[in-house]
Formats: C-alpha cells, sequence, structure tokens
C-alpha cells in the first residue's frame, strides 16, 4: 500500500506539472522550475496539499507566497527614504542583484554619487578603512570641530579606554540598559560593538550599524574640517591626514609619493 501511495502521489505531481505547463503556454507564461513547483507542493502542505491549478496560477502570476520577488521589500523600504533625487527602480534592482538586500550599502552608494572632485576621492579613500578607525576619525571631528554635542560620541566596546569611561561615568541604569541590548541583539546572532548615548538629546542609546553611511552623511564637513586643521586629523601613529586623505590629495592632482626613494612621481596615464 505504501509502495502504490507513492505512485499515485508522483502521478499526482506529473499531472499536476503538466496542468501548469498547459496553463502556462496557454497565458504565454515562462513555465516555473520543478524546484519551485516542488517547494510550492511542500509549502501548501505535502502530501496533504491540494493540487489547485487555480491557486498556483494565482500565487505564481501575482508573484506571492514562494513567488514573491525579494526585491519588492527591498524596494518598498528604499521608497519610505526620503532621497533628494529619487533613485530609479532600474537603479535600485541593480543594486540588489549585485549586493543583495543591503539598504544600508545601498542609502550609502547612493549619497557617495552627491560628492564630486577632490571630496569624492578623498571620501572614497576614507571609506576602504576598517569601521575602527572610521570610529577614530568621526570621534576626532566631533572633538575638533564642536559642531555637535559630546554625546555624538561613538563608543567602542572593544577598546578598553572606553570600557573604563563607561563603567566610571555612566549611571547604573544606562550601564544595565547596554547589557540588556547586547544580550538581546546576541540572541538573535548579532554583536554589538560601537553606540551612542544621547544624554545631551533624548537619553537614547543609539547602536551604530553602519559607521560608513554616518561618515558619508557628514562628509561635506569632516573634508572641510580636514582641509583647514590637517595637523588635527593624523590620529596618533595611524597618521590618517598623511597616509591616506593627502595620498588620496595627491593622486587626484596626478602625483604619488614613493616613499622607499624618497620622491615624488607623475602618475602615468
Amino acid at each position: 500500500m505504501a509502495d502504490l501511495n507513492i505512485i499515485e502521489r508522483a502521478n499526482k505531481i506529473l499531472t499536476f506539472r503538466k496542468y501548469i505547463r498547459e496553463e502556462c503556454r496557454k497565458k504565454g507564461l515562462e513555465y516555473p522550475s520543478d524546484e519551485k513547483i516542488a517547494e510550492y507542493i511542500a509549502d501548501c502542505g505535502g502530501e496533504e496539499c491540494v493540487y489547485d491549478l487555480n491557486d498556483f496560477m494565482g500565487d505564481y502570476e501575482n508573484k506571492i507566497g514562494i513567488f514573491k520577488d525579494p526585491f519588492n521589500d527591498f524596494k518598498a523600504e528604499l521608497d519610505k527614504i526620503n532621497f533628494g533625487n529619487k533613485p530609479t527602480e532600474a537603479e535600485m534592482r541593480e543594486f540588489f542583484e549585485k549586493n543583495g538586500n543591503d539598504i544600508h550599502g545601498f542609502i550609502r552608494e547612493n549619497a557617495i554619487k552627491s560628492y564630486h572632485g577632490l571630496e569624492k576621492d578623498t571620501l572614497l579613500a576614507t571609506l576602504k578603512l576598517d569601521d575602527m578607525t572610521l570610529v577614530t576619525l568621526w570621534n576626532a571631528f566631533i572633538e575638533e570641530s564642536a559642531k555637535y554635542g559630546e554625546d555624538s560620541y561613538i563608543y567602542d566596546l572593544k577598546h578598553n579606554d572606553d570600557v573604563v569611561f563607561i563603567n566610571d561615568n555612566f549611571p547604573k541604569n544606562k550601564i544595565a540598559e547596554i547589557t540588556r541590548i547586547i544580550r538581546n541583539e546576541n540572541l538573535h546572532g548579532n554583536e554589538v560593538r560601537f553606540f551612542q548615548w544621547f544624554n545631551l538629546n533624548d537619553n537614547q542609546i543609539h547602536i551604530i550599524e553602519d559607521i560608513k553611511g554616518i561618515i558619508v552623511a557628514y562628509w561635506d564637513e569632516i573634508f572641510e574640517r580636514i582641509m583647514i586643521y590637517p595637523n588635527l586629523y593624523e590620529l596618533g601613529e595611524f597618521n590618517y591626514f598623511t597616509n591616506v586623505f593627502w595620498e588620496a590629495c595627491m593622486k587626484h592632482l596626478g602625483y604619488k609619493y614613493d616613499q622607499t626613494n624618497g620622491k615624488l612621481n607623475t602618475i602615468q596615464k
């Protein structure tokens, strides 16, 4: 009897596929893969599934259920954002096909397009740095420029000085709140490393997920401060201004510094 049930089910599936193929041919639709049909059958109940052609075609034609296009969710999230120059659907899809559902990445890439010339060249060079160095740059900008409150400082939970400062200066209830946030994020497989405490504003803890996005959003202001006070942006032993910013400036002008020979060479174009 078990073998008969297997044969009967196989015949049902073959017949179901046949009807789908015929219906797609009538409507001029591309035939869905056998894998997708199998997924549909499993999704609607497996062996208990009713092989309803109308239900299947309704899902398939309207792109719902297992046929839902994940791009639609990506686009829906971007449609909520008030872009200065709204990106086209073609631009969204091109990015999605290359990078997947990276909302932060798309916003960042779209914002980069607003910069030109030397501003853009120095920005692109800066974005090659790791998150820890970018946080150091951001904090240097906050301290040097004094354009924003001290609560714009980004704390690094892997930096010992920051951890000591938090333990010595944060209220106990805020330390407990941070601990709860870290625990909750860890339960969801996410690591918390960087955060801001807006104690001069709404007193909220804000987890930093995309430091590159912050750098891009404020680059016009950061760029201006670096150009005015370059010596304040060497950032310790890393020498950000010399090794990244100024090197990008020289490259923009058509030069490259040869540290080995102590010479300035013209870049061949």
